[in-house]
């Protein structure tokens, strides 16, 4: 009979990979007890001996199932009893001709893992056992594992078991197999034999296709980043091709845990004092639940503090619900924002309709341009804003709601007040904490990082090599007076990265409303230097006298010929 620890080589390559993908540890045992191969957790987390009976019962049952390790039959005598750091453990029997020849382990150390193997259990039971037959045809069999067909078939029963876009690529680029995680973030997954070259910026394809690792690269699909990793996968140093997975970068993050607030206010771009200064208010009034009203110009990012602070409150498990209040029709507003009951009136549906401040209960509802909101809508809402209830149009009774509000306006609300177009007591309501967002033009210095951030957005986006901005278009932007703001800078940025033919943004590449303005720079340049000129002229002959001797002293003085001068003096008395 094969001794299993012989293709331990090959086995170890078949559990990581394996477990790589499922994103759990495992490990593989021969007759003996012996650990022949596991994954490098599972070799930190419980060493490299096991309780023999274990797996002797393993082998005997052909399966176990423990789900409280530590503290069921089996455990009796093992060295981690009432103390495991297995949160779960799946074992299969490996047999040749129905002879037990070694054990398999699936594991996790975390309850996360532990929630996953069960929620799952059947898929994960399966796994094991076509992963336990597969080694077993292998190890009868008694020749070093050639066959990428078998390996894309190990693969192919794990993927979906992962709730990440998953991939594997054969040699050229070409996809093999795909779960439906990947499916769902890329369309054109669906057709089988799609390459990477489709789905990836070229720099990453080629990375992928020479067999070099991947770790977190960023990238945006779906208006969302994502951060890729790839591993390669090889047989006996022949390559096969790759597993390719990706992450929802903020997916996983527990966003009650403080030392995540960086990733967060990190959306908000810059250095500058100003910006230093709102991200330590925004820290302050995260959790609170007090009425904010942020205002600033067009184009500030107004909707992404909004969120940011959300995200960062002990909120933010809870719904952020926005509503533009410019976009709704006034007839429409109260059972926007606050839903209808059934029959209600004509045309209301059937069952009624959920408000938006009830789809937003535990959260944030994001009243954007409230400036705009009409004044008998005004009234309710600050009724809303004193009591916290609310009553949906056609009801009856009122709902208790636990909703912090936060609203945003470009406009001055003092102005509106004066005009009778606000209510000054709303007002005072919602500007419980201000926040201003300063415009660009007064951090200018910010410009070089957000510019960056852009170039670095699009250049994936579009698939384009762009990886730097020239210190003449930095200027030019510096110089500009930016009436949309962040926005219009990256609107400007997308439309560069599009003309662009080289690795770095010039001038040339800009849109002509900045070459329009750099040309009137100029000219304004040259008329305030020709007045200078004329009034330095003047000053001067006022000094010595409009006579032929004062022009002469004058002349002198100024440095020019006479004939200049004169010249000088026609153009003066045409100004």
């Amino acid at each position: 009979m094969l001794a299993v620890e012989v293709f331990s080589d090959d086995l170890n390559k078949i559990l990581k990979n394996l477990c790589h993908i499922v994103n759990v540890d495992g490990a593989i045992f021969d007759k003996e007890s012996k650990l022949v191969t596991c994954t490098e957790s599972y070799l930190e987390h419980k060493g490299q001996t096991v309780h023999a009976p274990f797996i002797e019962e393993v082998m005997s049952k052909g399966k176990i199932l423990v789900n409280n390790p530590g503290s069921m039959k089996p455990c009796i005598g093992c060295r981690f009893k009432e103390n495991c750091p297995s949160t779960i453990e799946l074992l299969n029997c490996i047999k040749i001709d129905d002879i037990p020849i070694g054990v398999i382990s699936l594991t996790a150390f975390t309850k996360d893992g532990h929630n996953k193997i069960i929620k799952n259990l059947s898929k994960y039971i399966d796994l094991l056992n076509a992963i336990s037959l597969l080694i077993s045809k292998f190890l009868a069999q008694n020749y070093h594992y050639k066959g990428s067909l078998k390996l894309d078939k190990l693969f192919k029963s794990g993927l979906d078991l992962s709730d990440e876009p998953l991939l594997i690529s054969d040699t050229v680029g070409s996809i093999q197999y795909y779960n439906s995680s990947a499916l769902k973030l890329f369309k054109v997954c669906d057709h089988y034999k799609q390459s990477i070259h489709n789905l990836f910026p070229e720099k990453v394809v080629n990375k992928i296709l020479n067999q070099l690792p991947l770790l977190n690269e960023s990238m945006f699909f779906d208006n969302t980043l994502w951060q890729m990793s790839s591993t390669p996968v090889n047989d006996n140093y022949q390559p096969l091709g790759s597993i390719i997975k990706l992450t929802n970068k903020y997916k996983d993050l527990n966003i009650h845990d403080k030392n995540n607030d960086t990733l967060f206010i990190d959306n908000i771009v810059g250095e500058s004092n100003e910006i230093h200064k709102l991200k330590g208010k925004i820290r302050k009034i995260a959790n609170s639940s007090s009425t904010t009203l942020i205002t600033g110009e067009t184009g500030t990012g107004k909707g992404l503090l909004a969120k940011t602070i959300h995200k960062m409150s002990n909120r933010a498990d809870f719904p952020f619900v926005a509503i533009n209040c410019a976009s709704i029709p006034d007839t429409l507003f109260e059972s926007e924002l606050f839903g209808y009951e059934e029959g209600a009136f004509t045309g209301a549906k059937k069952g009624g309709k959920v408000g938006k401040f009830e789809l937003a209960q535990g959260g944030t509802l994001f009243l954007d341009e409230v400036g705009e909101m009409p004044l008998h809508m005004q009234a309710k809402l600050l009724r809303v804003l004193q009591d916290y209830e609310i009553e949906r149009v056609g009801g009856i009774t009122s709902t208790q709601i636990d909703v912090r509000v936060i609203a945003a306006t470009n406009q001055h609300i003092e102005k509106l007040i004066e005009e009778k177009k606000f209510r000054a007591d709303l007002y005072y309501r919602l500007n419980i904490i201000p926040i201003n967002i300063p415009s660009l033009k007064v951090r200018l210095e910010d410009i070089t990082l957000l510019s960056m951030k852009f170039i670095d957005k699009y250049s994936l986006k579009l698939n384009r090599h762009i990886d730097s901005i020239s210190d003449e278009v930095l200027s030019v932007f510096k110089s500009y007076h930016w009436p949309g703001n962040v926005r219009e800078l990256e609107n400007t940025i997308e439309y560069a990265v599009n003309m662009c033919d080289s690795s770095i943004i010039n001038v040339n590449d800009l849109p002509d409303k900045f070459m329009e303005h750099e040309k009137y720079k100029r000219d304004e340049m040259k008329s305030k230097v020709k007045k200078l000129e004329l009034e330095t002229i003047r000053n001067t002959l006022n000094k010595h006298g409009w006579d032929v001797k004062g022009k002469t002293a004058a002349a002198d003085e100024l440095g020019i010929g006479l004939r200049t001068l004169y010249r000088k003096i026609k153009d003066l008395q045409n100004v």
